[in-house]
Formats: structure tokens, C-alpha cells, sequence
């Protein structure tokens, strides 16, 4: 018997029967364990094993669970494979999760790929919630992400923006440019020079194709991650020996780039004595640290790439992809497009050039920056959690264990919160009081909320409204081949990340010289 008939007569039959008799037994376990406890939340009809995978086929999951929602309500149930997940899709939800219950929702589930990818769980986003996780959320806050870091990260990011500029200058005005492959390489490079201290001569150098494997890998099928029982099943597909491979690409090049800082800071304390912390990248600031030795928890080689890791993963697709998309939306609708302009090149008004601190002034391009975010949070559901103890959401029980998703895309888009939610408006903000941090109004969370919101947001905001004033200000911008902004196609890729299904090409006419 060849292999593949084995796999179809013997090996499926077997699994199937595995798979339902592992089903029936959780829930004669769940039904008695329930009769005291409030209910558990609803949810849609299901089919034995797959659970309510088959509501998600062909379809975004953000878009799919929204759906279903306006039907089962904003606190609802679904089983994906073995794996039960509650998805909150109302402020008033979200808000018990993230504030009154933030402590209980504080951890995330272990995910098989995200664990191998994170160097078992110890980058930011998913190490357990606990002092390992405080301990490298404040280096990263200090070496990176916190406010001051990131006023001193200026001039690193408008040299990096005025690079760009000059290769969209130097285009043919009628031949279209891939935008979207230039903010992806401005956004890695900007997070190469401020995690690892340099960027790279190309993308075939950068973690630029390692990054997209990555996400590719992360927004897969993973057989391990729906049906936990049976995870000797990507050993036998090789989805894990796919995964090992992919970080032991990254493990290859991040161990050169340490033995460079190591190299590099014996050569300052040969000539100088002693080390300018002030000049120190993110990877300066974690070998240090990992030296002294003066941590609650001790700090190893594999910890630091995996924060590392999670930097770029983080920082770099998810910024471009709010860039993307803000001038997406700007090139659909004109009139706000031309209001943005006018704006910008208003205000800097017999000037060359646009510096970060020009960009606080700009009002409704802040509001602009604010809708698109509302729109199009480059993460439609916030970073997965899950339970760790029992508790209860509007009334309904949350067992301990069970994973939640927020959608922040649904609640972006919820018309009882939102006038006329599908347009794209920025003048909706004027006045308004709602912010990014997720801790007042829940119904807009961009960056998730509670103690595990996002800690990229003011480097993340910083960055795109740079960006953003530098390309309305010195260019106009057109579609090429005489497409017509309604047409422009806003299709969504399927993914973690909510990108553009199709890159953008635009015409960039300059209007003013760079200096």
C-alpha cells in the first residue's frame, strides 16, 4: 500500500474517529460543569469537529465574525477546530475585558507556530503577562518605543523619509511607482536603524523576505494550533520543520549582527574606555543588560532575538500598511486629499522642507490619521488573550482558558457609535475627545487597550504623520491610465496584518523642489 492510499483509507478514517470521540467526551465534561454557572455566551450553528470553521471560508474573519455578530451578539462563541474562542465586538464588551477584567485577560493563549517563531514565547507580545514581560516592555520602552526615545529617533526618520523622496522624485512623472513597496522598505529601514543600529543595502539583506515569511507562516493554516490534541500532524505535513527553517533564517542573521555590536563596543572601550549609552540601538541596550546581569529575570541570546523579532514584526508592516491605506483613502476621495494639501503646504509656506516638529500643527491631518485608523486598524482583531481564571462578559460565562478576540475593525465600523460608518470622513474627529489609547472610548482601539496595549503607538504615530506630510506636501498624486478614484480597488488581503489585497501604483507629480 503506497503512502497516499494509506493516508486516505487508514490514516483519515482513524483521525476523524479520534477527533469525535475527543469531541464527544469535552462536552460531557462542559455540560456538567455548567449547570451552576451563568451561560455561556451564544453563537452560530456548528458542524462536529471543525466547529464553526466553515462560516469562515472564502471570507476576512474580521469581516465574517462581524457578520455573525449582528446576528448572535457582540459577546459570542465559536469554536474553531477544538479550540474555543469568544469574540467581543461592542464597546461595552470590550471595555469589561480590557478595564474591568484587564488583570484576568492579561496573557495570551499558547499559539504552536507563534511559539516557535517567538523563541518560546519571549518577545513582548506574547510572553506571559508577568515580570520577564515587564522587564523587556520597559527596555524596549527606553531603547525604542517610549516618548522620549522616539523624540530622539527624529532625525533618523527624516533622513529615511528624505531617502525615499528623492527616489520618487527621480521617476519618470508618467511612469507609475510602487508606493507600496517604498513605504515597506522605509518602514523596515527606520526600525533596522533604531533596533539594530543600521539598515540594510537592500531587501535581500534586510529581514525584509524573512519578515514576510514569517507573517505568511503566522496567517496560515496551522493543524496544531486548530485541533491542539494533534500536533504531531505538522510534524508529519512539515509545517514544523517550515517553521524551524524560517527561524534559523532570522537566528543566522541576527547572530552576525550581535557579534557586530560585540565587536563594535570592544573597539569603543579599547579607544575610549568606556561606552556612550546615549548612541546605544535597542540590541546595544539588551547586550548590555544581558551582561550586567543586574535582572530579576536573567536575560539569554534567544530572549533578545525574540524581542528583536518582535520589533520588526510589529513595527514595520503594520506602519506601512496605515500609510498605505491613508493615502488609498485620500486618492478615493479628492476633496479631502486637497484639504490635507493645502493644509501642509499652508503651513509650511515658503519652506523646503518639512521637519517632524512642523507636523504637530497639522490638524485635520491628524484627523485624517485618526480615520484611516478607524477604517483600517492594520490589525483587525487585537493581539489574541486569553482567561486565566473564570469570569463573566454582559452576563455570560468566560470559562477559564477560553481565548478572546476583540474586533476592533467591527467596532470601527458599528453605525450605532459611527454616522455613516463606511465613509471615509476625518472632520468626524473635530471635537471630539475620542483618543488612541483605548481607555475611554472603546469603540475606536487601534492599538488594543488595557496593560497590554500596544507599546509601538507614539513611535507608530510619529513615523506616519511624517510620512504622510513629507508625500502631500512636495508631490501631487495621481492613478495611472486614466483610473478614476471610485475605481480604485480597496480589496483587503486575507492575513494578521489588513493590508492591500494589490499593491498601489500611483503617478507622483512634483510640486515642490527637495532641498
Amino acid at each position: 500500500m503506497d503512502l497516499q492510499v494509506f493516508f486516505i483509507q487508514v490514516f483519515l478514517p482513524f483521525l476523524f474517529t479520534l477527533l469525535l470521540l475527543v469531541e464527544l467526551k469535552k462536552r460531557s465534561t462542559s455540560k456538567k460543569n455548567q449547570s451552576l454557572e451563568p451561560p455561556l455566551p451564544p453563537g452560530p450553528w456548528r458542524l462536529p469537529l471543525v466547529g464553526h470553521l466553515h462560516h469562515l471560508v472564502g471570507k476576512l474573519a474580521h469581516r465574517a465574525f462581524c457578520d455573525l455578530a449582528a446576528k448572535y451578539g457582540p459577546v459570542m462563541l465559536v469554536k474553531i477546530g477544538q479550540v474555543d474562542v469568544v469574540v467581543i465586538s461592542s464597546p461595552e464588551a470590550a471595555e469589561e475585558v480590557l478595564t474591568t477584567h484587564d488583570r484576568i485577560f492579561a496573557y495570551r493563549p499558547e499559539i504552536n507556530t507563534i511559539k516557535v517563531i517567538s523563541y518560546d514565547n519571549t518577545n513582548i507580545a506574547f510572553a506571559p503577562y508577568g515580570s520577564y514581560w515587564k522587564q523587556m516592555r520597559k527596555a524596549c520602552n527606553v531603547g525604542v518605543l517610549g516618548v522620549k526615545r522616539v523624540k530622539s529617533l527624529a532625525a533618523t526618520r527624516e533622513e529615511e523619509i528624505f531617502s525615499m523622496l528623492r527616489e520618487i522624485a527621480m521617476a519618470p512623472p508618467t511612469v507609475a511607482i510602487n508606493l507600496s513597496k517604498k513605504l515597506e522598505t522605509l518602514s523596515c529601514n527606520v526600525m533596522s536603524r533604531a533596533v539594530v543600529g543600521k539598515k540594510f543595502k537592500s531587501d535581500e539583506e534586510s529581514f525584509l523576505p524573512v519578515m514576510k515569511e514569517v507573517m505568511e507562516t503566522l496567517s496560515g493554516f496551522s493543524f496544531s494550533d486548530t485541533f491542539p490534541s494533534f500536533k504531531f500532524i505538522d510534524d508529519l505535513t512539515g509545517t514544523s520543520s517550515w517553521m524551524k527553517r524560517i527561524r534559523q533564517k532570522f537566528d543566522e542573521m541576527l547572530d552576525e549582527i550581535i557579534k557586530q555590536h560585540q565587536v563594535k563596543k570592544a573597539l569603543q572601550l579599547t579607544s575610549a574606555g568606556n561606552m556612550d549609552n546615549a548612541e546605544e540601538d535597542l540590541l546595544d541596550l539588551l547586550l548590555r543588560m544581558k551582561e550586567d546581569g543586574d535582572l530579576e529575570v536573567p536575560l539569554t541570546f534567544d530572549n533578545i532575538k525574540a524581542v528583536v523579532l518582535d520589533m520588526f514584526l510589529g513595527g514595520t508592516d503594520t506602519s506601512a500598511t496605515t500609510m498605505e491605506w491613508a493615502i488609498s483613502e485620500l486618492i478615493r476621495n479628492p476633496e479631502v486629499m486637497k484639504k490635507a494639501q493645502n493644509e501642509v503646504r499652508e503651513a509650511l509656506k515658503g519652506r523646503t522642507k518639512v521637519e517632524e516638529s512642523d507636523v504637530e500643527g497639522l490638524k485635520y491631518l491628524k484627523l485624517v490619521i485618526k480615520e484611516v485608523l478607524r477604517l483600517h486598524p492594520p490589525g483587525p482583531f487585537t493581539v489574541p488573550r486569553v482567561a486565566k481564571e473564570s469570569c463573566t462578559i454582559l452576563g455570560f460565562n468566560i470559562p477559564n482558558g477560553t481565548r478572546v478576540l476583540i474586533n476592533a475593525w467591527a467596532m470601527g465600523r458599528d453605525p450605532r457609535y459611527w454616522d455613516d460608518a463606511e465613509s471615509f470622513k476625518p472632520e468626524r474627529f473635530d471635537q471630539s475627545m475620542i483618543e488612541f489609547k483605548g481607555r475611554d472610548h472603546f469603540e475606536y482601539i487601534p492599538f488594543g487597550g488595557g496593560r497590554r496595549v500596544c507599546p509601538g503607538m507614539d513611535f507608530a504615530l510619529a513615523k506616519v504623520g511624517l510620512v504622510l506630510a513629507n508625500l502631500l506636501f512636495y508631490f501631487d498624486w495621481g492613478l495611472p491610465n486614466g483610473m478614476k478614484p471610485e475605481n480604485l480597488d480597496m480589496t483587503e488581503r486575507v492575513g494578521g496584518v489588513a493590508s492591500r489585497e494589490n499593491e498601489l501604483y500611483l503617478l507622483a507629480t512634483p510640486c515642490i523642489r527637495l532641498p
